[in-house]
């Protein structure tokens, strides 16, 4: 990974949520099935719910709040669930990404001064968190693997019958 240049660094936080927002969003659009859906849907929430929470963080050292991003790797996330038979293989495609993400954000982490960790090391857990998901979806269906992710919201989705 890049050296940590901090606070600049932080922005990287922010544009992982803004991904992971368009990437729960167009997986949304192509699930498979109702429980696909649901999974989908819990990780647009927690996207949604954690770029909010960083906007004050960005906006403390003048940062921009637009999302101007390139989201063309969108695309071929996607097709990683498109072209998986089942969720457990696309749960197991996606899960180093997920661990790449992490380890950036344990370097930012490190990188940050004592006042700021607690929002760094929020977005550890909040990394954490997706990856216990996957973790637990490439063994197949997990009744428990949002849990983790559920308690990271402030704003959960109510859990539809019969997912």
């Amino acid at each position: 990974m890049a050296d940590v240049a901090y606070p600049e660094a932080i922005r990287e936080l922010y544009e992982s949520e803004i991904f992971g927002e368009a990437w729960a969003l167009a997986l949304i659009a192509v699930a498979k099935n109702d429980r696909d859906r649901y999974h989908f849907d819990t990780l647009l929430q927690l996207e949604t719910e954690t770029k909010a929470r960083l906007r004050p963080f960005l906006y403390k050292y003048g940062m921009t709040l637009l999302e101007d991003m390139d989201l063309s790797d969108v695309d071929d996330a996607v097709a990683d669930y498109q072209n998986s038979a089942t969720f457990a293989e696309f749960a197991t495609i996606t899960k180093p990404t997920v661990e790449a993400f992490l380890d950036r954000f344990q370097e930012i982490d490190l990188a940050a001064p004592p006042e700021d960790r607690e929002v760094t090391k929020s977005m550890i857990q909040h990394e954490t968190a997706i990856l216990t998901w996957l973790e637990l979806e490439s063994t197949g269906p997990n009744a428990a693997s949002l849990e983790a992710m559920i308690a990271e919201l402030q704003y959960p989705l109510p859990e539809p019958g019969g997912v």
